[in-house]
């Protein structure tokens, strides 16, 4: 169900029903008056078309036409109708695309009107009544069709507005959606590298002991050879497996950087920004994909705090112990010392998550204490 199927299913509004109503009272005063001809008739004309004509009225919007010629033989048979006849036809130009339709009903609606006063039940000769009372019926039709269409301009300029924000997020949504895919992409590839430097080495090895006949008896060779099978087919499933996520003609990249590195990116971008190394573990003791997580993390909040805070100083802190966790803190004052870099995709950050998720670890970032601080916290397993 949209919007516009809700609205109509709202209740009717105190409006709606009280046009008609005052309409209706108003024509029942002459009956007030004492020396009618026949006063039953007219009770019943002045009686039953209008309440008929209130009964019909909340079915005006799932039969918009059909009441609105209804309305039409009610107002033949008794003026009382017209206000009903009103927000018939405000109903019709407000939910009908059709403008000649709602033209037709209110000509149908006027004509109505025009016949009850020269022929209809309680017609007499013609009189300066009469002329006020069509004058009423025509300029209330009238604008009973712009309020409807003006309602309806209204709604159909609100309902752009609600698609166009509706399109505008589902739009971020999927930008966003690009970016954590674009990530994963990058985490496969240098997975393919690293694991396909493994292989390699370990089929190298395996191929040496092979060939070697110094170093026991049949067994060991044929088991090297098996190694060395195994290995190498292994790296041609691997290779043909992720292929297609780093392209066939893309060349082989060098083995990641790890934690060990991080005083050369430090150095490597020291010139342009101050930035204050704390490392309170022995890069070595690290496992290997943890270390690469956490060296692309501090690399990525190194590379938002140069665009978003360019040239304020920059602590980078990575602390931890085996069987916890490996803690990494990245924070910079929010105070510009220059004009930041807006030529980014603004979903840098997002890869840090992305990240910490792939090695089963978390990561946050966000204004703290009057600076900006990345936090990530990456499992480390226990060597032991």
């Amino acid at each position: 169900m949209d919007a516009h199927d809700v609205r109509q299913r709202q209740p009717t509004g105190m409006a709606t029903w009280l046009v008609p109503v005052l309409f209706w009272l108003y024509y029942l005063t002459p009956l007030l008056r004492p020396g009618h001809e026949n006063p039953i008739a007219l009770w019943l004309l002045s009686v039953l078309p209008p309440a008929a004509a209130l009964a019909i009225l909340p079915l005006r919007r799932r039969f918009p036409t059909g009441v609105a010629l209804t309305m039409g033989g009610l107002l033949f048979l008794s003026p009382g109708v017209i206000g009903a006849a009103f927000v018939t036809q405000a109903s019709l130009a407000r939910r009908t695309r059709s403008a000649a339709m709602v033209l037709l009903s209110g000509l149908w609606l006027i004509a109505a009107k025009l016949l009850e006063l020269l022929v209809g039940p309680a017609s007499g000769e013609w009189s300066g009544a009469h002329w006020v009372e069509s004058t009423i019926a025509v300029t209330g039709l009238v604008i009973a069709t712009l309020v409807g269409w003006l309602v309806r301009s209204r709604e159909s300029e609100s309902q752009s507005r609600v698609d166009a924000d509706q399109a505008r997020h589902d739009a971020e949504l999927a930008r966003i959606e690009q970016a954590k895919l674009a990530e994963r992409e990058r985490i496969a590839r240098e997975m393919h590298d690293v694991l396909a430097h493994r292989l390699s080495l370990v089929s190298m090895h395996a191929g040496v002991l092979a060939f070697r006949d110094d170093l026991g008896p049949e067994e060991t060779r044929e088991t090297a050879r098996l190694i060395q099978r195994n290995a190498r087919q292994s790296l041609d499933e691997l290779r043909m497996v992720l292929s297609s996520l780093r392209g066939a003609d893309a060349p082989p990249e060098p083995p990641q950087p790890t934690v060990a590195e991080l005083p050369v990116l430090i150095a490597d971008l020291g010139s342009d920004q101050q930035i204050e190394l704390s490392l309170g573990v022995e890069p070595d003791r690290v496992p290997a994909r943890t270390s690469r997580t956490a060296y692309r993390i501090v690399q990525e909040a190194l590379t938002n705090a140069r665009k978003h805070a360019p040239g304020a100083p920059v602590v980078v802190s990575v602390t931890g112990a085996p069987g916890d966790t490996l803690k990494v803190q990245v924070s910079n004052p929010l105070a510009d010392l220059a004009l930041p870099d807006r030529t980014g995709s603004g979903f840098g950050l997002l890869g840090v998550t992305e990240r910490a998720a792939s090695v089963g670890g978390s990561a946050s970032y966000g204004a703290i204490d009057g600076g900006f601080t990345v936090t990530a916290s990456l499992p480390w397993e226990d060597e032991a």
